[in-house]
């Protein structure tokens, strides 16, 4: 586990301080990413495109909330290692809602609130791949905004101004404080060039495995002065350093996660992927590993297995990406072990091409895929294609390769490198402080006393020779499983069915990750493209109107002898009043409209001002009909 030390104080420069963001500035840099379509977006777009192609969409042909967070989410880990507050795979939130006046340093609400801009912006309900990869620009956007007001930050503690250049001794000391800013988790200040000094030294002494971080960040800035013309350095390129630090972390965070993973594996039963909790909490009390964290807290995790009733077990893959693991780098992400089961996934989107496939299919593609601990080609076991098959069964007979089920097919044919998935709501990915707060536990590690009286009381804890001590305690190889579906996206069926009736279109939506089968019955939400399919007959339809109001007030007035005798009745003034009202309402549903189509105006106030248009020229109509008639009447 990462030894974490907080060096944190009231006065100084904080780097704290440094990581919080408005709304304004989310939605400036969205709206900037939007129109700007560089280097950088199509290098997102070729990378985002083919799992965006696999994805279920809505009816629509878009990607729903919970589509968008696990593309992103996968995207953010596969290319940097980021953890995206927000982006939680299963949906559940990272971190607690803060209390009011209690406020949060944790962005967790950026990713939602931008999706809502894009999908408002747009009117309609989910996101096409260009608006995918604006999404994606724009958190990166962010990253990179951080990244800067962090290294202000440590130019200000440093008492150096932002526009001087500087030599090499002093650009690396700089870089070395935003480094420990950022190993810190931003938990990290001082007021003066001395007292930085001081405690830089205090963590450099008292960090884990620090002379390894630091050599990894010096062949970094090595790598970066081999690119300058100059020495010398500026503001603009101490940020190129710092931005690849965020970027390229989790490669050297991967040779950590390496070490856990083996040592995790050499602890194994008979079960891949399992660890008693005996052996977890032995391995603590007798080595320099930390496997402290107690079952319940596990539990809440995810990553504690009690399908057996012979004895609790950490569930390797799920324990690993734990956020007792992660480093909380920023405020809009973490650096976590990263989910080998991600690349995996990204060989069979890209070889399928499609959301579902036949159960064939699947086996064949996965026989001939290795990993890290499994090799191929392999025979899939009779045990594995048979739960293959079943999955089909619950879903007409092709693999949904974005639902629950398979994630877990995919977790035995890959125990080391796939998380198991649970079911909706039954985990929540908390860190220790947050889960001490919600239960009101004074620590989330087991005491020695508690660890060595679960060592204890396992009568079939694992000997030195990797079996059972006790009588009867032959242990079963095969994991759990569990038949609860769960999809990412319900799939669109537009192009196969009937067009639904009106009541059958307000019935619940099936179950899926985004709405699971809680028992709530709300109405499906009318799309946005109804909505602008109807604002725009309103708006034809009132044009219409007001062309042949013109057209009547001019022309058919004079139809009829009576009618010309009642027009002379009528003096210039009034006919040319009654032209100017015309030309103006032509023109207010000219710039209405206008308005509408370049997003100023929003579609339910447009249709809202069209059908209001449409009433008042009635109503005028009927006036002017009205009035004619008792006019002639008295002449």
């Amino acid at each position: 586990m990462r030894p974490f030390l907080f060096l944190a104080v009231a006065s100084g420069y904080s780097f704290i301080d440094s990581i919080e963001f408005t709304e304004s500035e989310a939605s400036d840099s969205l709206m900037e990413k939007s129109g700007s379509k560089g280097e950088k977006w199509m290098e997102l777009h070729k990378a985002l495109s083919s799992t965006y192609e696999a994805l279920p969409k809505n009816k629509n042909g878009y990607l729903d909330h919970q589509a968008v967070r696990y593309v992103l989410h996968r995207l953010f880990v596969q290319r940097y290692g980021w953890y995206i507050k927000g982006l939680e795979p299963n949906g559940e939130d990272w971190h607690h809602k803060p209390a009011p006046g209690e406020g949060s340093k944790i962005q967790d609400w950026v990713p939602s609130f931008l999706q809502n801009l894009l999908e408002d912006k747009a009117h309609h309900d989910g996101l096409d791949l260009s608006e995918l990869v604006s999404l994606a620009a724009a958190l990166e956007d962010l990253v990179s905004h951080e990244a800067e007001s962090r290294l202000k930050t440590a130019y200000q503690i440093h008492d150096v101004d932002i526009s001087q250049s500087m030599d090499r001794e002093t650009a690396e000391d700089i870089v070395r404080t935003w480094y420990v800013g950022f190993l810190l988790a931003g938990n990290f200040s001082a007021s003066s060039p001395d007292e930085v000094h001081q405690k830089k030294n205090v963590f450099a002494r008292k960090y884990s495995d620090w002379s390894h971080a630091d050599e990894w960040l010096a062949n970094v800035e090595k790598e970066e002065y081999a690119k300058r013309d100059s020495t010398s350095s500026s503001f603009e390129s101490n940020l190129k350093t710092v931005s690849r630090i965020g970027q390229e972390y989790f490669r050297f965070n991967d040779q950590e996660c390496s070490a856990l993973k083996s040592t995790l594996k050499g602890m194994e039963g008979k079960k891949a992927g399992r660890v008693r909790l005996s052996t977890f909490y032995q391995k603590s009390l007798y080595s320099h590993w930390r496997f402290t964290e107690k079952a319940d807290y596990l539990r809440k995790l995810g990553a504690l297995d009690e399908s057996d009733p012979k004895g609790q077990q950490v569930i390797v893959t799920n324990y690993m990406m734990a956020r007792p693991n992660c480093l909380e780098a920023s405020g809009l992400y973490a650096v976590c072990c990263r989910n080998e089961c991600e690349d995996l996934m990204g060989h069979l989107e890209g070889e399928i091409k499609a959301s579902r496939a036949e159960p064939k299919r699947v086996a064949e593609l996965v026989s001939k895929l290795s990993s890290d601990t499994v090799a191929a080609p392999r025979e899939l076991s009779p045990a594995l294609l048979e739960r293959l098959e079943q999955v089909a069964a619950s879903n007409g007979g092709e693999v949904p390769l974005h639902g629950r089920l398979f994630a877990q097919w995919m977790h035995h044919a890959y125990p080391r490198e796939c998380p198991y998935p649970h079911e909706s709501g039954t985990v929540s990915p908390q860190t220790p402080d947050e889960w001490m707060k919600e239960t009101g536990a004074s620590d989330s590690s087991a005491s020695k006393e508690e660890m060595r009286q679960q060592v204890e009381s396992d009568v079939c804890a694992i000997d030195e020779n990797g079996k059972p001590k006790g009588a009867g305690c032959e242990e079963a190889e095969d994991l759990p499983w569990s038949q609860a579906e769960e999809l990412l996206s319900q799939p669109s069926q537009v192009e196969d069915l009937p067009q639904a009736s009106e009541a059958e279109e307000e019935l619940p939506s099936p179950c899926s990750l985004d709405h699971p089968c809680d028992g709530s019955t709300q109405p499906m939400a009318r799309t946005g493209f109804r909505w602008d399919a109807l604002a725009a007959i309103l708006s034809v339809c009132l044009a219409a109107a007001l062309i042949c109001d013109y057209w009547y007030t001019s022309v058919c007035s004079r139809h009829t002898k009576a009618d010309v005798f009642y027009v002379n009745t009528v003096s210039n003034k009034d006919l040319a009043c009654k032209f100017s009202l015309c030309r103006n309402a032509l023109a207010a549903w000219a710039l209405a409209s206008l308005a509408w189509v370049m997003d100023l105006l929003d579609t339910g106030i447009f249709a809202c001002s069209m059908v209001g248009g449409l009433c008042v020229l009635g109503a005028k109509r009927a006036g002017d009909k009205f009035g004619q008639k008792k006019e002639m009447r008295k002449l």
